[in-house]
């Protein structure tokens, strides 16, 4: 059976186009899974937002994504993560791997930081260090929390602020201004009078200082009489001082008779004070000599 060459051509664009077609494919769907991947593990405490197929970015640059989400079969409270990266990506050891989003709303990614080039890159299939960052709807619940905190710490702050108190604020602060305004113009007159109380000072001690010069001599024998003195009241200090000390020496030596003096005299005091109660209680007996006879009743 012969073809017209219509229908060759027909053909031949067909071809073309399922070619052209699946290149386009191609392009679209990425080269990037032709290019040879690597898997490494993260785990994280929180993955809202986080699914199959995210994002995974190292340093701010695509590498791959997320091909599976599971449960640890150890006691990790927690969700782990495989990533497939592009080989030869450098992740180290001291690599940290985060969630956060592009923008505010922002689908979420895994971000891998470089590390520091020191460290050594780990092995594929190795478990990336993970650092846990407060979800989204986290941060909503607590910044909910503290609204409503401060909206009941204003509540409060009007309450405390009422007419009432503050126009007692209003009084308060007009009286310290009346206060300060008079404090300072006390204190500008307390400054004056320091001011003329200087200059006094000043001219008695220059009056003070042209009276020294003219009375030179006067004062030198002044001051003479006055070491003279010192000297006579040195003498009188080690006489008196003399005297204490044999007051003090005698005093040692009697001592025994100080004691019995003592004794004898609280002896006396206390023969005193009987006496002076005996001649409370019996006052007859400082004009009689017996006690008198008690008095019969008469029947």
């Amino acid at each position: 059976m012969e073809y017209k060459s219509s229908e060759i051509k027909a053909g031949i664009f067909i071809l073309f186009s399922i070619v052209a077609f699946v290149v386009f494919l191609v392009i679209i769907l990425g080269l990037n899974n032709i290019q040879e991947k690597e898997i490494y593990r993260v785990r994280f405490n929180y993955v809202g937002g986080i699914e199959k197929g995210s994002t995974v970015r190292y340093a701010g640059m695509e590498v791959g994504q997320i091909v599976d989400i599971y449960l640890p079969k150890d006691d990790y409270p927690g969700v782990e993560l495989k990533l497939e990266v592009l080989k030869d990506t450098p992740i180290h050891e001291d690599s940290h791997a985060f969630m956060t989003t592009i923008g505010l709303m922002g689908s979420f990614y895994i971000e891998i930081t470089a590390g520091s080039p020191d460290s050594p890159l780990l092995p594929e299939g190795a478990l990336v260090k993970s650092q846990n960052v407060t979800g989204f709807a986290q941060m909503s619940n607590s910044a909910t929390k503290v609204t409503e905190e401060l909206y009941v710490l204003l509540q409060h702050m009007n309450e405390v602020m009422n007419m009432e108190n503050r126009e007692n604020l209003g009084k308060m602060l007009t009286a310290m201004t009346e206060i300060s305004e008079t404090a300072n113009h006390e204190m500008q007159d307390m400054l004056a009078s320091m001011r003329i109380l200087s200059e006094n000072m000043n001219k008695t001690v220059n009056t003070v200082n042209s009276l020294l010069a003219q009375n030179d001599s006067t004062i030198a024998n002044s001051l003479q009489g006055v070491q003279s003195l010192v000297e006579n009241s040195t003498n009188t200090v080690n006489q008196l001082s003399s005297v204490l000390q044999e007051m003090e020496y005698n005093i040692s030596n009697n001592q025994d008779n100080y004691s019995e003096l003592m004794s004898s005299m609280n002896i006396l005091v206390r023969n005193l004070e009987e006496f002076s109660q005996k001649i409370k209680d019996q006052p007859w007996q400082m004009v009689r000599k017996e006690i008198p006879r008690e008095r019969q009743l008469a029947e």
